[in-house]
């Protein structure tokens, strides 16, 4: 498997707050990687699929299921997803979604290596 290093732009608003910026990432077999903080973020492009992930806790979002699941200290819990909109290219991914009240939005592209 080939990994190519990839400069991202990623949008995102998560509860209102909006953040867009430039970042060094991953890219391989239709699967992005980036390091978000101290959060490890990996979309896989075929299956719809988003995972947030550092050393406190565990989110795996599957939008063609439309449920999030999370796992945090040692406790499980699964959430429905209410799909807005979603867009899936191979270098690029853009996803709008609701869970609860709370309103999210995510866009990751691809700019070059």
């Amino acid at each position: 498997m080939i990994y190519i290093k990839v400069n991202l732009l990623v949008k995102s608003c998560l509860r209102n707050e909006k953040k867009e910026y430039n970042i060094r990432g991953i890219y391989s077999d239709k699967i992005i990687k980036y390091m978000e903080q101290d959060t490890l973020m990996i979309i896989d492009l075929k299956n719809y699929t988003l995972e947030r992930s550092n050393n406190d806790y565990k989110i795996n979002f599957d939008f063609k299921k439309n449920k999030v699941y999370l796992n945090e200290d040692d406790r499980n819990f699964t959430l429905d997803i209410d799909l807005i909109e979603i867009k899936v290219l191979d270098n690029y991914f853009k996803v709008k979604y609701k869970i609860v009240d709370d309103c999210f939005e995510l866009e990751v592209k691809v700019i070059d290596n």
